[in-house]
Protein backbone atom coordinates (compact mmCIF):
# COMPACT_ATOMS: atom_id res chain seq x y z
CA UNK A 1 0.00 0.00 0.00
CA UNK A 2 1.34 3.24 -1.15
CA UNK A 3 1.87 5.67 1.46
CA UNK A 4 0.74 9.54 1.09
CA UNK A 5 2.81 11.78 -0.17
CA UNK A 6 3.59 15.50 0.75
CA UNK A 7 3.80 18.48 -1.32
CA UNK A 8 7.52 18.24 -2.26
CA UNK A 9 7.12 14.88 -3.18
CA UNK A 10 8.44 12.77 0.29
CA UNK A 11 6.38 10.21 2.07
CA UNK A 12 4.44 10.90 5.01
CA UNK A 13 4.64 9.38 8.25
CA UNK A 14 1.21 8.22 9.93
CA UNK A 15 1.05 10.76 12.77
CA UNK A 16 1.59 13.67 9.76
CA UNK A 17 -1.64 12.57 7.75
CA UNK A 18 -3.65 11.55 11.05
CA UNK A 19 -2.95 15.30 12.24
CA UNK A 20 -4.11 16.58 8.55
CA UNK A 21 -7.15 14.30 8.80
CA UNK A 22 -8.61 14.54 12.46
CA UNK A 23 -8.99 16.98 15.11
CA UNK A 24 -7.12 17.46 17.39
CA UNK A 25 -9.29 18.73 20.46
CA UNK A 26 -9.63 16.19 22.56
CA UNK A 27 -12.81 13.84 23.37
CA UNK A 28 -13.27 15.10 19.41
CA UNK A 29 -13.33 12.21 17.42
CA UNK A 30 -14.56 13.97 13.95
CA UNK A 31 -12.93 13.87 10.69
CA UNK A 32 -12.30 15.83 7.27
CA UNK A 33 -15.48 15.77 5.56
CA UNK A 34 -17.87 17.80 2.85
CA UNK A 35 -19.48 19.23 5.89
CA UNK A 36 -16.92 19.37 8.17
CA UNK A 37 -13.78 21.18 7.34
CA UNK A 38 -10.14 21.12 9.34
CA UNK A 39 -8.57 24.34 9.96
CA UNK A 40 -4.55 24.33 10.55
CA UNK A 41 -3.44 26.24 13.88
CA UNK A 42 -2.44 29.47 13.64
CA UNK A 43 1.01 30.84 13.02
CA UNK A 44 1.29 33.25 15.20
CA UNK A 45 2.49 32.06 18.97
CA UNK A 46 0.01 34.29 21.24
CA UNK A 47 -3.12 32.84 19.27
CA UNK A 48 -1.62 29.15 18.98
CA UNK A 49 -1.30 30.13 22.60
CA UNK A 50 -5.13 31.03 23.21
CA UNK A 51 -6.16 28.19 21.21
CA UNK A 52 -4.23 25.20 23.08
CA UNK A 53 -5.56 27.12 26.68
CA UNK A 54 -9.62 27.03 25.17
CA UNK A 55 -9.17 23.60 23.50
CA UNK A 56 -7.60 22.03 26.30
CA UNK A 57 -4.80 19.36 24.94
CA UNK A 58 -2.54 20.13 27.67
CA UNK A 59 0.96 20.41 25.63
CA UNK A 60 1.93 22.73 22.82
CA UNK A 61 0.47 22.69 19.02
CA UNK A 62 2.39 21.57 16.21
CA UNK A 63 2.00 23.29 13.10
CA UNK A 64 0.35 20.35 11.69
CA UNK A 65 -2.53 19.90 13.94
CA UNK A 66 -6.29 21.31 13.10
CA UNK A 67 -9.39 21.93 14.59
CA UNK A 68 -12.40 20.95 12.66
CA UNK A 69 -15.67 23.69 12.10
CA UNK A 70 -17.58 22.29 15.00
CA UNK A 71 -15.78 24.34 17.67
CA UNK A 72 -16.11 27.96 15.67
CA UNK A 73 -19.44 29.93 15.70
CA UNK A 74 -20.64 30.83 12.77
CA UNK A 75 -19.55 34.68 13.28
CA UNK A 76 -15.71 33.23 13.20
CA UNK A 77 -16.18 32.29 10.00
CA UNK A 78 -15.51 35.12 6.80
CA UNK A 79 -18.52 35.74 4.96
CA UNK A 80 -18.16 36.03 0.83
CA UNK A 81 -20.87 35.64 -1.83
CA UNK A 82 -19.00 32.15 -2.60
CA UNK A 83 -19.72 31.06 0.62
CA UNK A 84 -23.42 32.10 0.37
CA UNK A 85 -24.13 30.91 -3.06
CA UNK A 86 -22.68 27.12 -1.46
CA UNK A 87 -19.48 27.19 -3.97
CA UNK A 88 -16.85 27.53 -1.92
CA UNK A 89 -14.96 24.90 -1.20
CA UNK A 90 -13.71 25.12 2.35
CA UNK A 91 -14.73 27.91 4.91
CA UNK A 92 -11.89 30.45 6.39
CA UNK A 93 -11.43 31.47 9.64
CA UNK A 94 -11.59 35.13 10.86
CA UNK A 95 -8.12 36.04 12.02
CA UNK A 96 -9.12 36.37 15.50
CA UNK A 97 -11.18 33.35 16.13
CA UNK A 98 -10.82 31.18 18.55
CA UNK A 99 -12.55 27.66 19.49
CA UNK A 100 -15.65 28.01 21.63
CA UNK A 101 -18.08 25.42 21.12
CA UNK A 102 -18.14 21.06 22.06
CA UNK A 103 -15.22 21.97 24.10
CA UNK A 104 -13.58 19.04 26.49
CA UNK A 105 -15.08 18.48 30.24
CA UNK A 106 -12.80 17.48 32.48
CA UNK A 107 -12.94 16.29 35.70
CA UNK A 108 -11.17 19.16 37.68
CA UNK A 109 -13.51 21.82 35.69
CA UNK A 110 -16.38 19.63 37.72
CA UNK A 111 -14.80 20.04 40.61
CA UNK A 112 -13.91 24.09 40.56
CA UNK A 113 -17.43 24.84 39.38
CA UNK A 114 -19.02 22.59 42.40
CA UNK A 115 -16.65 24.51 44.64
CA UNK A 116 -17.49 27.81 42.87
CA UNK A 117 -20.97 27.09 43.65
CA UNK A 118 -20.86 26.41 47.22
CA UNK A 119 -18.89 29.49 48.02
CA UNK A 120 -21.84 31.32 46.50
CA UNK A 121 -24.54 29.56 48.32
CA UNK A 122 -22.00 30.99 51.61
CA UNK A 123 -22.43 34.47 50.63
CA UNK A 124 -25.41 34.45 50.16
CA UNK A 125 -26.49 32.53 53.50
CA UNK A 126 -24.53 35.31 55.40
CA UNK A 127 -26.16 38.10 53.11
CA UNK A 128 -29.70 36.71 54.09
CA UNK A 129 -28.49 36.24 57.61
CA UNK A 130 -27.10 40.21 57.20
CA UNK A 131 -30.83 41.19 55.66
CA UNK A 132 -32.77 39.17 58.57
CA UNK A 133 -30.72 41.19 61.95
CA UNK A 134 -31.42 44.48 59.94
CA UNK A 135 -35.18 44.02 59.55
CA UNK A 136 -34.97 42.68 63.25
CA UNK A 137 -32.93 45.68 64.36
CA UNK A 138 -35.97 48.08 62.23
CA UNK A 139 -38.84 45.89 63.95
CA UNK A 140 -37.78 47.09 67.43
CA UNK A 141 -37.08 50.75 66.51
CA UNK A 142 -40.46 51.40 65.05
CA UNK A 143 -42.41 49.36 68.10
CA UNK A 144 -40.33 51.41 70.27
CA UNK A 145 -41.01 54.42 69.20
CA UNK A 146 -44.85 53.46 68.88
CA UNK A 147 -44.93 52.63 72.03
CA UNK A 148 -43.06 55.62 73.19
CA UNK A 149 -45.75 57.62 71.83
CA UNK A 150 -48.99 56.29 72.73
CA UNK A 151 -48.52 53.10 75.03
CA UNK A 152 -47.64 55.05 78.10
CA UNK A 153 -51.10 54.26 79.88
CA UNK A 154 -51.79 50.35 78.98
CA UNK A 155 -50.94 47.79 81.64
CA UNK A 156 -52.38 45.03 80.48
CA UNK A 157 -51.92 41.23 80.53
CA UNK A 158 -51.51 42.52 77.08
CA UNK A 159 -48.93 44.62 77.75
CA UNK A 160 -46.73 41.80 79.70
CA UNK A 161 -47.21 38.95 76.07
CA UNK A 162 -45.55 42.04 74.21
CA UNK A 163 -42.68 42.66 77.29
CA UNK A 164 -42.01 38.50 76.65
CA UNK A 165 -42.25 38.96 72.75
CA UNK A 166 -39.65 42.10 73.16
CA UNK A 167 -37.11 39.25 74.82
CA UNK A 168 -37.07 36.64 72.23
CA UNK A 169 -36.74 39.80 69.45
CA UNK A 170 -33.45 40.91 71.54
CA UNK A 171 -32.41 37.27 72.13
CA UNK A 172 -32.78 36.54 68.36
CA UNK A 173 -30.98 39.82 67.52
CA UNK A 174 -27.77 39.08 69.60
CA UNK A 175 -27.05 35.56 68.51
CA UNK A 176 -27.54 36.99 64.90
CA UNK A 177 -25.31 39.56 65.35
CA UNK A 178 -22.66 37.37 67.16
CA UNK A 179 -22.71 35.01 64.41
CA UNK A 180 -21.68 37.75 61.87
CA UNK A 181 -18.99 38.90 64.19
CA UNK A 182 -17.62 35.38 64.34
CA UNK A 183 -17.86 34.97 60.14
CA UNK A 184 -13.96 34.80 58.83
CA UNK A 185 -12.84 35.28 62.22
CA UNK A 186 -9.59 33.09 62.89
CA UNK A 187 -10.02 30.57 66.14
CA UNK A 188 -8.34 31.90 69.28
CA UNK A 189 -4.76 30.18 69.91
CA UNK A 190 -5.09 30.24 73.86
CA UNK A 191 -7.89 27.90 73.50
CA UNK A 192 -7.40 24.37 74.41
CA UNK A 193 -6.49 21.94 71.55
CA UNK A 194 -8.75 19.93 69.45
CA UNK A 195 -6.56 16.67 69.81
CA UNK A 196 -4.36 17.95 73.22
CA UNK A 197 -6.87 16.88 75.53
CA UNK A 198 -7.85 13.14 74.30
CA UNK A 199 -3.89 12.70 74.28
CA UNK A 200 -3.59 12.48 78.09
CA UNK A 201 -1.18 9.43 78.41
CA UNK A 202 2.42 8.81 76.75
CA UNK A 203 0.88 5.59 75.77
CA UNK A 204 -1.87 7.56 73.57
CA UNK A 205 0.43 9.64 72.64
CA UNK A 206 3.13 7.10 70.98
CA UNK A 207 0.55 5.52 69.51
CA UNK A 208 -1.29 8.58 67.73
CA UNK A 209 1.88 10.09 66.90
CA UNK A 210 5.29 8.53 67.27
CA UNK A 211 5.94 10.92 70.67
CA UNK A 212 7.19 9.59 73.62
CA UNK A 213 5.80 11.72 76.40
CA UNK A 214 3.62 14.71 76.91
CA UNK A 215 6.53 16.33 78.08
CA UNK A 216 8.64 15.58 74.92
CA UNK A 217 5.72 17.39 73.40
CA UNK A 218 5.41 20.29 75.54
CA UNK A 219 9.35 20.98 74.76
CA UNK A 220 8.85 20.54 71.27
CA UNK A 221 5.96 23.45 71.14
CA UNK A 222 8.03 25.88 72.94
CA UNK A 223 11.14 25.26 70.95
CA UNK A 224 8.24 25.31 67.60
CA UNK A 225 7.30 29.00 68.93
CA UNK A 226 10.66 29.89 69.62
CA UNK A 227 12.23 29.06 66.38
CA UNK A 228 9.13 29.88 64.37
CA UNK A 229 6.74 32.32 66.30
CA UNK A 230 3.10 33.54 65.16
CA UNK A 231 3.39 36.49 62.77
CA UNK A 232 0.88 38.49 61.96
CA UNK A 233 0.82 38.44 58.81
CA UNK A 234 -0.38 34.48 59.18
CA UNK A 235 -3.09 33.49 61.34
CA UNK A 236 -3.56 29.66 62.08
CA UNK A 237 -6.64 27.59 62.17
CA UNK A 238 -5.02 25.80 65.20
CA UNK A 239 -2.23 25.95 68.19
CA UNK A 240 1.56 24.98 67.68
CA UNK A 241 0.40 22.21 69.75
CA UNK A 242 -1.85 20.43 67.57
CA UNK A 243 -0.19 21.55 64.42
CA UNK A 244 2.66 19.64 65.40
CA UNK A 245 0.22 16.22 66.52
CA UNK A 246 -1.11 16.75 62.96
CA UNK A 247 2.04 16.64 61.28
CA UNK A 248 3.24 13.52 63.79
CA UNK A 249 0.03 11.85 63.11
CA UNK A 250 0.30 11.97 59.15
CA UNK A 251 3.87 10.65 59.82
CA UNK A 252 3.63 8.11 62.44
CA UNK A 253 0.30 6.64 61.32
CA UNK A 254 0.19 7.65 57.46
CA UNK A 255 -3.72 8.71 57.40
CA UNK A 256 -4.22 10.82 54.39
CA UNK A 257 -4.93 14.73 54.15
CA UNK A 258 -8.36 14.17 53.69
CA UNK A 259 -9.13 12.25 56.81
CA UNK A 260 -6.66 14.97 59.06
CA UNK A 261 -8.82 17.66 57.55
CA UNK A 262 -11.91 16.19 58.89
CA UNK A 263 -10.48 15.30 62.00
CA UNK A 264 -8.98 18.59 62.75
CA UNK A 265 -12.23 20.51 60.96
CA UNK A 266 -9.63 22.63 58.20
CA UNK A 267 -9.60 21.93 54.32
CA UNK A 268 -7.65 19.55 52.73
CA UNK A 269 -5.36 22.61 51.20
CA UNK A 270 -5.05 23.46 55.07
CA UNK A 271 -3.88 20.40 56.36
CA UNK A 272 -0.87 20.31 53.42
CA UNK A 273 0.18 23.44 54.15
CA UNK A 274 0.68 22.92 58.00
CA UNK A 275 2.13 19.27 57.36
CA UNK A 276 4.71 21.49 54.77
CA UNK A 277 5.23 23.88 57.55
CA UNK A 278 6.14 21.89 60.27
CA UNK A 279 8.27 19.02 58.81
CA UNK A 280 10.40 21.65 58.10
CA UNK A 281 10.81 23.51 61.48
CA UNK A 282 10.25 19.97 63.46
CA UNK A 283 13.57 18.79 61.22
CA UNK A 284 15.85 22.16 62.52
CA UNK A 285 14.59 21.10 65.88
CA UNK A 286 15.12 17.47 65.96
CA UNK A 287 18.59 17.52 63.85
CA UNK A 288 20.95 17.73 67.36
CA UNK A 289 19.79 14.63 68.40
CA UNK A 290 21.33 13.05 65.90
CA UNK A 291 25.44 13.48 67.00
CA UNK A 292 28.92 11.88 65.89
CA UNK A 293 29.66 10.60 69.30
CA UNK A 294 33.91 9.72 70.20
CA UNK A 295 35.63 7.38 70.12
CA UNK A 296 35.45 6.74 74.02
CA UNK A 297 31.69 7.15 74.52
CA UNK A 298 31.80 4.16 72.29
CA UNK A 299 34.01 1.95 73.65
CA UNK A 300 32.42 3.08 76.90
CA UNK A 301 28.81 1.48 75.60
CA UNK A 302 29.94 -1.12 73.55
CA UNK A 303 27.85 -4.40 73.63
CA UNK A 304 29.22 -8.14 74.43
CA UNK A 305 28.44 -9.17 70.99
CA UNK A 306 31.29 -6.83 69.49
CA UNK A 307 34.08 -8.12 71.81
CA UNK A 308 35.73 -9.64 68.78
CA UNK A 309 35.01 -6.01 67.37
CA UNK A 310 35.40 -3.78 69.43
CA UNK A 311 37.37 -1.66 66.65
CA UNK A 312 33.97 -1.03 64.95
CA UNK A 313 33.25 2.83 64.47
CA UNK A 314 29.84 2.38 62.46
CA UNK A 315 27.61 -0.36 61.41
CA UNK A 316 26.66 1.17 57.83
CA UNK A 317 22.69 -0.28 56.23
CA UNK A 318 20.55 1.00 53.76
CA UNK A 319 17.04 0.79 53.49
CA UNK A 320 15.07 1.05 50.91
CA UNK A 321 11.30 3.94 51.16
CA UNK A 322 8.28 2.59 48.73
CA UNK A 323 7.22 5.88 46.77
CA UNK A 324 4.59 6.88 44.11
CA UNK A 325 5.48 6.47 40.84
CA UNK A 326 6.53 9.68 38.86
CA UNK A 327 4.90 11.03 36.01
CA UNK A 328 8.67 11.92 34.70
CA UNK A 329 10.92 9.19 32.84
CA UNK A 330 13.89 10.34 33.87
CA UNK A 331 12.94 10.22 37.55
CA UNK A 332 11.59 6.77 37.07
CA UNK A 333 14.82 6.05 36.11
CA UNK A 334 16.72 7.57 38.56
CA UNK A 335 14.02 5.79 41.47
CA UNK A 336 13.25 2.37 40.08
CA UNK A 337 14.82 -0.47 41.95
CA UNK A 338 16.13 -3.62 40.31
CA UNK A 339 16.44 -5.30 43.92
CA UNK A 340 12.84 -3.94 45.12
CA UNK A 341 11.53 -4.34 41.49
CA UNK A 342 9.68 -0.98 42.17
CA UNK A 343 10.42 2.81 42.56
CA UNK A 344 12.09 3.66 46.01
CA UNK A 345 14.21 5.86 47.90
CA UNK A 346 17.56 4.60 49.24
CA UNK A 347 18.50 6.36 52.72
CA UNK A 348 21.89 5.30 54.16
CA UNK A 349 21.84 4.72 57.87
CA UNK A 350 24.69 4.91 59.97
CA UNK A 351 24.78 3.12 63.96
CA UNK A 352 27.06 3.35 66.64
CA UNK A 353 26.99 -0.51 68.05
CA UNK A 354 24.82 0.21 70.88
CA UNK A 355 22.18 0.84 68.30
CA UNK A 356 22.14 4.93 68.56
CA UNK A 357 21.73 6.62 65.15
CA UNK A 358 24.93 9.07 64.12
CA UNK A 359 24.08 9.75 60.62
CA UNK A 360 21.34 9.93 58.00
CA UNK A 361 22.37 10.31 54.19
CA UNK A 362 19.71 12.53 51.93
CA UNK A 363 17.27 10.67 50.15
CA UNK A 364 18.56 8.63 46.78
CA UNK A 365 16.88 6.95 43.70
CA UNK A 366 16.92 3.45 44.24
CA UNK A 367 18.87 3.23 41.25
CA UNK A 368 21.89 4.39 42.87
CA UNK A 369 24.48 1.49 44.36
CA UNK A 370 25.14 1.54 47.85
CA UNK A 371 28.60 2.41 47.15
CA UNK A 372 27.83 5.80 46.01
CA UNK A 373 25.40 6.30 49.27
CA UNK A 374 27.81 5.68 51.63
CA UNK A 375 30.32 8.16 49.90
CA UNK A 376 27.92 10.84 50.19
CA UNK A 377 27.19 10.24 53.68
CA UNK A 378 31.09 12.05 54.33
CA UNK A 379 31.10 8.97 56.49
CA UNK A 380 35.11 7.79 55.33
CA UNK A 381 36.22 11.24 56.48
CA UNK A 382 34.71 11.34 60.14
CA UNK A 383 36.47 7.94 60.98
CA UNK A 384 39.89 7.63 62.27
CA UNK A 385 42.52 5.43 61.29
CA UNK A 386 41.83 2.16 62.17
CA UNK A 387 38.95 2.11 63.01
CA UNK A 388 36.01 -0.33 61.40
CA UNK A 389 33.01 -0.44 59.28
CA UNK A 390 30.88 -3.08 59.75
CA UNK A 391 28.79 -3.44 56.46
CA UNK A 392 26.60 -7.06 54.50
CA UNK A 393 27.94 -8.19 51.55
CA UNK A 394 26.61 -5.85 48.94
CA UNK A 395 28.68 -2.73 49.92
CA UNK A 396 31.84 -2.95 47.62
CA UNK A 397 33.82 -0.27 49.61
CA UNK A 398 37.20 -1.75 49.66
CA UNK A 399 39.27 0.82 47.66
CA UNK A 400 37.86 3.68 49.59
CA UNK A 401 38.27 1.73 53.41
CA UNK A 402 41.82 1.28 52.19
CA UNK A 403 42.32 4.97 50.76
CA UNK A 404 40.99 6.28 54.75
CA UNK A 405 42.81 3.35 56.23
CA UNK A 406 39.85 1.79 58.04
CA UNK A 407 38.95 -1.89 58.39
CA UNK A 408 36.01 -3.46 56.47
CA UNK A 409 34.21 -5.74 58.70
CA UNK A 410 32.43 -8.01 56.35
CA UNK A 411 31.03 -11.52 55.83
CA UNK A 412 32.98 -13.63 54.01
CA UNK A 413 31.71 -14.14 49.73
CA UNK A 414 30.78 -17.59 48.27
CA UNK A 415 33.25 -17.33 45.03
CA UNK A 416 31.56 -20.44 43.45
CA UNK A 417 28.18 -21.96 43.88
CA UNK A 418 30.13 -25.52 44.44
CA UNK A 419 32.23 -24.67 46.90
CA UNK A 420 31.29 -24.28 50.36
CA UNK A 421 32.21 -21.78 53.47
CA UNK A 422 34.88 -23.24 55.73
CA UNK A 423 34.63 -23.94 59.28
CA UNK A 424 36.03 -20.88 60.26
CA UNK A 425 33.94 -18.89 57.17
CA UNK A 426 30.71 -19.70 58.82
CA UNK A 427 32.28 -18.91 62.29
CA UNK A 428 32.88 -15.42 61.21
CA UNK A 429 29.47 -14.67 59.41
CA UNK A 430 27.72 -16.08 62.55
CA UNK A 431 29.46 -13.65 64.58
CA UNK A 432 29.49 -10.96 62.22
CA UNK A 433 25.41 -11.27 62.02
CA UNK A 434 24.90 -11.46 65.68
CA UNK A 435 26.74 -7.86 66.34
CA UNK A 436 24.98 -6.55 62.42
CA UNK A 437 21.25 -7.53 63.49
CA UNK A 438 20.99 -4.15 65.84
CA UNK A 439 21.28 -2.22 63.08
CA UNK A 440 18.11 -3.92 61.43
CA UNK A 441 16.31 -3.76 64.78
CA UNK A 442 17.05 0.32 64.10
CA UNK A 443 15.61 -0.03 60.90
CA UNK A 444 12.45 -1.70 62.25
CA UNK A 445 11.67 0.86 64.75
CA UNK A 446 12.26 3.44 61.74
CA UNK A 447 9.27 1.70 59.59
CA UNK A 448 7.12 2.04 62.44
CA UNK A 449 6.43 5.10 61.28
CA UNK A 450 4.40 4.07 58.74
CA UNK A 451 4.86 7.34 56.27
CA UNK A 452 8.30 5.11 55.62
CA UNK A 453 6.37 2.36 55.33
CA UNK A 454 4.17 2.24 52.79
CA UNK A 455 3.72 3.78 49.72
CA UNK A 456 4.95 7.63 50.03
CA UNK A 457 2.83 10.27 47.85
CA UNK A 458 4.58 12.05 45.35
CA UNK A 459 3.91 15.12 46.86
CA UNK A 460 5.54 14.35 49.97
CA UNK A 461 8.88 13.35 48.27
CA UNK A 462 10.62 17.02 48.26
CA UNK A 463 10.21 16.61 52.41
CA UNK A 464 11.15 13.04 52.57
CA UNK A 465 14.90 14.11 53.70
CA UNK A 466 13.33 16.37 56.56
CA UNK A 467 10.59 13.20 57.96
CA UNK A 468 13.80 10.78 57.64
CA UNK A 469 15.72 13.38 60.09
CA UNK A 470 12.54 13.63 62.44
CA UNK A 471 11.99 10.28 62.32
CA UNK A 472 15.69 8.96 63.13
CA UNK A 473 16.13 11.79 66.02
CA UNK A 474 12.76 10.32 68.03
CA UNK A 475 14.49 6.53 67.32
CA UNK A 476 17.41 8.15 69.51
CA UNK A 477 15.00 9.52 71.98
CA UNK A 478 12.91 6.34 72.50
CA UNK A 479 13.77 3.12 74.14
CA UNK A 480 17.33 1.48 73.93
CA UNK A 481 18.05 -1.21 71.62
CA UNK A 482 19.48 -3.39 73.94
CA UNK A 483 19.07 -3.87 77.48
CA UNK A 484 21.85 -3.08 80.30
CA UNK A 485 22.83 -6.96 80.69
CA UNK A 486 23.96 -6.63 77.02
CA UNK A 487 26.57 -4.70 77.85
Amino acid sequence: MNEPETEKGEPKTKKESRERHNCCVPQCSAVKTAENSLHVVPKDPVLRKKWAIAIKTGKDLSDKMCVCSKHFEENDFKKSLAAVQGTLKKRRLKPTAIPSLHLPKRSADRRKREARDDRAKKRANLKCLASTSEACVCDKSSETEVAEDGGGGVSTSDGDAGDAGWEDVRTLHTNDEEKLKNVGVQANLDSPGIFSSVLSSDKKLFSATGIHSIGLLDSLTIAFDKLAPASTFRNFSICTRDRIILTMMKIKLAVSFSSLAALFDLTIQTCCNYFYDTVLVLSRILKCMIVWPDKEKILKNMPKCFRNYKSTRAILDAYEIPVEKPKCIACRIKLYSHYKKNFTAKVMMVCTPSGLVSLCSSAFGGRASDKVVTQATGVYGLCGPGDGLMVDKGFDIDKECQDSLLALIRPPFMRSKTKKFSRAESVQCSKIARARVHVERVIQRVREYHILKFKVPWNICPYLDDIVVIVCALVNLGKRIMANDKY
